[in-house]
Parts: C-alpha cells; sequence; structure tokens
C-alpha cells in the first residue's frame, strides 16, 4: 500500500477494506440475522457490541503499545475458548427451536457483539495484518487520521450489521414461521461449523507444540 496517500485516497481505502472484513461470511453475520428476525434494529446493538472490544484496539495500534502484539502468543488459547463460545450459542440457539416458549434465545445482541469479537481469532489476525497496515497510514494524518479511521471503520459495521438484521426482520415479517425455522437452523450450522473449526484448529497447534 502507497504510504503517501490523499486524505480522500486514504478514506476510499478504509471503506473498502472495512467492507471487505464486515461483510465475509462468519459468526457474527449469522447471529445478526438471527436476532434480526426478533429485532429490526439488533444490528446496532451487535455493531454497538463489536465497537466496545474493537476501539481499543485501534487506539493501542495507533498509539504503538507494544501489548496488543503479545495476543499473538495466546492465538491458540484465544481460538480454543472462541469455538466453545460458538458452539455455547450454537446449542442455546438449537434449544430455542424445541421451546416455542423461550424468549432468550442467546445472548442480548450487545453481548453477542461482545462476545463473538473477543473470541474471535481471526479479529484479531486482521487488525494485526490488514488493520495495522491501515492504522500505519493513518498515523501520517495524525489525531484527525485516527479520528477518520475510527468512523469509517465502525460505520461499516453498524450499516452492514443494520443492513442485515432489517433484511432480516423483512423476511420473517413475508415468510412467517418457516423463515424463522429455517434461518436459525442455518444459524445453528454456521455456528456449530465455525466452532468445530476452529477448536480443530486450535488442538491441533496444542498437540503440534507438545510433540516438538
Amino acid at each position: 500500500m502507497a504510504t503517501q496517500l490523499s486524505l480522500l485516497e486514504f478514506s476510499l481505502i478504509t471503506l473498502t477494506l472495512s467492507l471487505s472484513g464486515v461483510m465475509a461470511p462468519g459468526p457474527m453475520s449469522a447471529v445478526t440475522i438471527h436476532h434480526g428476525m426478533r429485532a429490526r434494529l439488533a444490528g446496532l446493538h451487535i455493531a454497538t457490541g463489536h465497537a466496545i472490544i474493537e476501539l481499543p484496539v485501534i487506539l493501542a495500534l495507533f498509539f504503538g503499545l507494544r501489548l496488543i502484539t503479545q495476543f499473538a502468543e495466546f492465538t491458540t488459547y484465544i481460538t480454543l475458548a472462541g469455538s466453545i463460545v460458538l458452539c455455547i450459542l450454537a446449542t442455546l440457539t438449537l434449544k430455542s427451536l424445541r421451546d416455542t416458549n423461550t424468549i432468550v434465545h442467546s445472548y442480548t445482541p450487545m453481548i453477542d457483539g461482545i462476545v463473538l469479537s473477543a473470541f474471535n481469532p481471526y479479529f484479531y489476525v486482521w487488525w494485526l495484518t490488514v488493520g495495522l497496515s491501515l492504522i500505519q497510514n493513518a498515523i501520517i494524518f495524525g489525531a484527525s487520521g485516527l479520528v477518520l479511521f475510527s468512523v469509517l471503520h465502525i460505520a461499516c459495521d453498524y450499516i452492514w450489521l443494520l443492513l442485515l438484521s432489517v433484511i432480516s426482520c423483512a423476511g420473517a415479517s413475508f415468510l412467517g414461521k418457516g423463515f424463522k425455522t429455517a434461518v436459525s437452523i442455518i444459524t445453528v450450522i454456521m455456528l456449530y461449523g465455525f466452532g468445530i473449526f476452529f477448536m480443530y484448529d486450535a488442538l491441533h497447534a496444542i498437540i503440534t507444540q507438545l510433540l516438538i
């Protein structure tokens, strides 16, 4: 990435890379769709929970705190913890399909946003690679670069997650209970899928370390 960018060029690059990250299929998108079936604005709450974890990461990287790089040493354990959390969310969602009187299908949208960000290993991988590159360019513009980058990046999260929840809510209204059941089943499959994938990845790394 070029080191000498205009503010407009930097803004466009930030929007493009941020959207490519947030729009990628993942557990947060699945949970947003699930919550959106019951609350049209659930995406806003999930994005807020995500921002609670994301803002300190942005600030730490921008101001050159070396502490954030230490997370790389614990990636395996973050991955394992994340896999367990995803499987728990999948189990709670599955339970909601069996119990029609269940009101709380998982955590609240905001808590889900926090948990799925804090325990998602790819969240840290993205920030220590793509995100770090963007922040290095933001530093060129000083404090204004930090503010601009933070606003644009987090705005992408809010817009996309809100769009997902609104579409999910509209689909539930038009298609009824069958749509809700289908989306819930897809959510369960995605959550278990990501959970099992993360768990395999973590256990493989742990076993490899023990054998060395």
